[in-house]
């Protein structure tokens, strides 16, 4: 589908169903971020790493607020072994930037358009093949 003809539910539900739950084992963390790996039995050249990782506003001027926006990030690292016996890590990267005035409410609702368009299949052909017709 276009991306100029998608739809997305402002304030909507989204909800992740099915699937194995598995949890994560720490691999070490400084007071402004966190490693993980999924602990899947995987060997650890095989691990899915989990990055997360924090930017506390800070006194700007120049800022509309007078402080920097918050900023929290997620970075998935996951294997791949290749055809050719070669190896590859895929990733993804997560970031959310707000004005320190902003509200739980209104992160909320921005984790839920975000939630979407990694999700809802108005959006497929963007993330498997690259399309933003």
């Amino acid at each position: 589908m276009s991306i100029s003809t998608a739809s997305i539910l402002v304030d909507g539900t989204v909800a992740t169903t099915g699937g194995t739950a598995t949890t994560m084992i720490d691999k070490g963390s400084s007071l402004d971020s966190k490693k993980v790996i999924l602990d899947d039995s995987s060997e650890f050249i095989n691990a899915t790493t989990i990055d997360f990782s924090i930017k506390d506003p800070k006194v700007n001027s120049g800022s509309p607020n007078g402080y920097t926006q918050a900023r929290s990030s997620v970075k998935l690292s996951v294997p791949l072994g290749l055809d050719n016996s070669n190896r590859t890590v895929n990733t993804m990267t997560l970031s959310l930037s707000v004005d320190p005035e902003t509200t739980d409410a209104e992160i909320g609702s921005m984790l839920v358009l975000g939630a979407q368009l990694l999700h809802d299949s108005d959006f497929t052909e963007f993330w498997t093949k690259q399309s933003v017709s």
